[in-house]
């Protein structure tokens, strides 16, 4: 890890504060050294002029950057699986070709847009759409033989906006097909030239389950592209954070309830999040938590949980414990199912609760905030399945409850009134969401956004499905892609 760091900050530093430019030899040693390093890859992509990827020192958000005038670059995915997906991306987008690639397939395209690499400057026209089956099987799908089933809203279900394409030789799937592109909002185009205050509102609408941790994200690097370093959450932020994180998680608890036809479960869980959203909307003006956070609003808000709500959530936590553990319970039901490994993880790059639940360690919490008690241990099961993700998930919402709890009974959430002047810069913020780290990167130029891109666990997830799912029965596909919880919208932007 410290090799590839070095060699990364041999190149020519920048004004944002963690990335530097390195040259062709730099970057080919840098792509050398990562097949002996374990340094994690948390994003890859392009502003047009050159390709950027952000990788985590420790705690620390490191960056390498290289010109692409020529439109090509050495590709990372041959030492870090993950960066396929981004590489395809910015060659859709971009038309960026990433030299020896592991994948060179459309991620977002599938050949139905009016031009080619959409966000340079004079796109070509694009080439007359496909006709015929729109979803075609690979010769090592037509070997196999047997059944191929899909998943998503073709089939006429409401199932989020990707589809799976699934091989059944006998009972059980062996070969996944994912097939993206269904979300894309083209949000990179739409927030060059915004205001802040414009951009600050479609990050928090980027994906429902994740909104907090996006308008955090992108307050640390506008924070940072104003020349001002890092520092600990504040207790407001604290407070929406593991807000959000107690939605999502009981969100997730509730869908995997019903798949599993536990109706104690089901009902409890759906109680408590609905107590929950009212609390967020009489709070902080929504029940989604859109535009909480700075620069998205104006005015002060005073957060307090009442009293009665921490017991019930406190109480219903008990409830669902003991409910999820009994037996023929969805501990039960849900073990051995979906898993994925802590070597899985590492391969792909995954964090976050699925990282953890498999065992990997990855957990950006405590670095970003302090609550005054600290973070709690770690969730000592690690066996991968769907159920202990739906375990840590719980284990997370009790935490968070007592974490809210022991905070200023009153936190002061002070939103900046619009038109403040943000000047020009650059900058990049990553904090922990509920399913993993979230980070944006950001460069303003006039108080405007010129250049802009962000991630989350999504795209490495998506990437992971066919490990994921490899050996489970058809019926069991929606529980485990709702425990891992996906989010097409993040990872198509």
């Amino acid at each position: 890890m410290t090799q590839v760091a070095d060699l990364i900050r041999r190149g020519v530093p920048t004004e944002c504060a963690g990335r530097f430019v390195l040259d062709a030899e730099e970057w080919h040693a840098m792509v050398a050294a990562l097949s002996r390093s374990d340094l994690p890859l948390l994003g890859l992509w392009s502003d047009g002029m050159q390709a950027h990827a952000l990788f985590m020192e420790g705690t620390r958000p490191l960056m390498a950057s290289i010109a692409v005038t020529d439109g090509r670059y050495l590709a990372l995915s041959p030492v870090r699986a993950g960066a396929s997906a981004p590489e395809r991306i910015m060659h859709d987008l971009w038309g960026i070709e990433a030299m020896g690639a592991t994948g060179s397939a459309p991620w977002l395209d599938q050949g139905r847009w009016p031009v080619t690499w959409p966000l340079r400057d004079r796109p070509p026209p694009a080439p007359a759409p496909p006709d015929g089956v729109e979803f075609t099987d690979d010769a090592t799908m037509v070997r196999a033989g047997g059944t191929v089933l899909g998943h998503g809203p073709a089939e006429g279900d409401f199932n989020a906006p990707f589809h799976l394409r699934l091989g059944l030789p006998g009972e059980r799937i062996m070969q996944v097909q994912p097939r993206m592109g269904y979300a894309h909002r083209g949000l990179c185009a739409r927030m060059r030239g915004a205001t802040v205050a414009q951009a600050a509102r479609l990050v928090a609408r980027i994906d429902a389950t994740a909104t907090v941790a996006h308008q955090q994200a992108f307050a640390g690097a506008l924070a940072a592209a104003g020349g001002k370093q890092a520092g600990e959450m504040r207790d407001a932020d604290l407070f929406v954070g593991e807000l959000g994180r107690i939605a999502t998680h009981l969100d997730t608890l509730a869908v995997a309830a019903e798949l599993l036809a536990d109706g104690r479960c089901a009902m409890l869980a759906a109680t408590l999040l609905e107590r929950v959203r009212q609390a967020c909307g009489d709070m902080c003006g929504s029940r989604l938590l859109f535009d909480v956070l700075p620069p998205a609003g104006a005015g002060e808000r005073a957060l307090s949980i009442p009293p009665e709500l921490l017991a019930e959530l406190r109480n219903g936590c008990r409830v669902l414990q003991r409910l999820f553990w009994r037996p023929r319970g969805m501990a039960m039901q849900a073990r051995g199912r979906g898993i994925l490994s802590a070597d899985i993880a590492r391969y792909w790059g995954i964090a976050g609760c699925v990282g953890r639940a498999g065992g990997a360690e990855s957990d950006l919490r405590p670095y970003v905030s302090r609550p005054p008690r600290g973070w709690p241990e770690g969730y000592p099961t690690m066996a991968g399945d769907v159920a202990v993700r739906l375990a840590l998930r719980l284990h997370e919402v009790e935490t968070a409850v007592e974490m809210l709890s022991t905070l200023d009974p009153m936190p002061r959430l002070t939103v900046p009134m619009p038109g403040d002047d943000h000047g020009s810069g650059e900058g990049i913020g990553c904090v922990e969401g509920p399913a993993g780290p979230v980070w944006h990167w950001l460069r303003v130029e006039n108080g405007r956004v010129a250049a802009w891109c962000c991630g989350d666990p999504s795209l490495s997830l998506f990437q992971a499905l066919p490990q994921v799912l490899s050996g489970a029965v058809y019926e069991d596909v929606p529980l485990i892609l709702a425990s891992l919880g996906l989010s097409a919208a993040s990872a198509d932007l």
